[in-house]
């Protein structure tokens, strides 16, 4: 993290929150990064140059690291950081000293199966959002039932976007989305992926019901929880639910109103260009990995020539996992994909494999 390496000349600082726990628990992605600094905003802007103020809950400061996104909270030198709305959460890490510090004595609730809220009074809406980010990361499960949220204000679409990747990038990020559907969050803040619930899939092929079931069943069978990759198998079939039975297809076309669905999504949030476009590019060719064998290669050349497409591959391979349908498919279209890589890599023969000797040479 370059952009903090200047920062520990002018202040101590610490890895707090759901960034300590990260190093805790090993977690490497991380697409948000939470920072406590012993100083006020003065000091942190002497620090820290292009600094940024999204008004969002628990940051009084933000810049951006690559494609991460840090936030700064400054709190009083030698005192303790404000608490926070689980236990667990209270824990900094210190990475000039490389140890964990424990300013609340809660070192234990690490070890709990349970996520220990604490005494201080938290806004429910906050306390779901903490609930459902540390849920998807780390294996605790609730101690109690959360209050239900009566309300729900407007939240800056950067409060939404972290949410959402800090939840898809943990390894249980189902967890973290059914506990904001239960209490209405997905509703409220996130529409577009509401009439994935009600467009029921046929049990024949998906024995998890449902599209939401079946986009949340997908997260199972990732080898990685990269954040492009988890945010396409969120919405790959989140065209279905508009799409219109023709020709005896259920959901004809319904990659390309996802894709456009996804699209406009991913830009209301406010995610970097580039994981919009990737994510919409994943959705829009989803289906063309089950359809290789069929195609001639003129027309798939360019998608598989495409640097994205062992992602698309590996959505493939989640997607078919999880319905009754096995991965027959899969190693096949990986089978076509190593053979075209191999001609093209060979001057001697065309993508679909031709010896261009034979073509052009008596």
């Amino acid at each position: 993290m370059d952009r903090l390496a200047s920062l520990r000349s002018e202040a101590p600082w610490y890895y707090s929150s759901f960034s300590a726990l990260d190093r805790y628990f090993g977690r490497s992605e991380q697409p948000v990064v939470h920072v406590a600094v012993e100083g006020d905003l003065v000091t942190l802007a002497r620090a820290v140059p292009e600094l940024e103020f999204p008004g969002v809950r628990d940051a009084d400061a933000a810049i951006w690291d690559e494609d991460r996104r840090v936030y700064f909270r400054c709190i009083e030198p030698a005192s303790k950081p404000p608490r926070q709305s689980f236990r667990p959460l209270n824990l900094l890490y210190d990475p000039a000293g490389e140890r964990f510090l424990d300013p609340y004595d809660d070192y234990r609730s690490l070890r709990s199966e349970s996520l220990e809220p604490t005494g201080e009074p938290h806004d429910p809406l906050g306390r779901l959002m903490d609930a459902a980010v540390a849920l998807s990361r780390y294996p605790h499960v609730l101690a109690e039932p959360l209050d239900p949220v009566e309300r729900f204000p407007e939240l800056p679409n950067e409060s939404l976007r972290s949410l959402l990747a800090q939840v898809l990038t943990g390894p249980f990020p189902a967890k973290g989305l059914r506990l904001l559907d239960a209490h209405g969050f997905l509703d409220a803040y996130l529409p577009e992926l509401a009439g994935m619930k009600e467009t029921e899939h046929s049990k024949e092929h998906h024995p998890e019901g449902d599209v939401w079931n079946h986009s949340l069943e997908t997260f199972r069978y990732r080898r990685t929880t990269d954040l492009v990759l988890t945010l396409g198998l969120l919405l790959h079939d989140s065209g279905k639910p508009a799409a219109v039975p023709r020709d005896g297809k259920r959901f004809d076309g319904h990659a390309e109103i996802g894709a456009k669905l996804a699209g406009r999504l991913l830009r209301r949030l406010e995610f970097a260009p580039r994981v919009a476009e990737d994510v919409t590019w994943l959705v829009a060719k989803h289906m063309f990995p089950g359809a290789l064998h069929v195609l001639p290669t003129f027309r798939t050349e360019r998608l598989m020539a495409d640097e994205r497409f062992p992602v698309l591959l590996e959505l493939y391979r989640c997607d078919l996992e999880s319905t009754y349908r096995g991965p027959d498919g899969y190693y096949r279209a990986c089978k076509i994909y190593r053979d075209f890589m191999k001609n093209s890599a060979n001057p001697y023969r065309t993508a679909a494999g031709k010896k261009l000797v034979r073509l052009y040479v008596d």
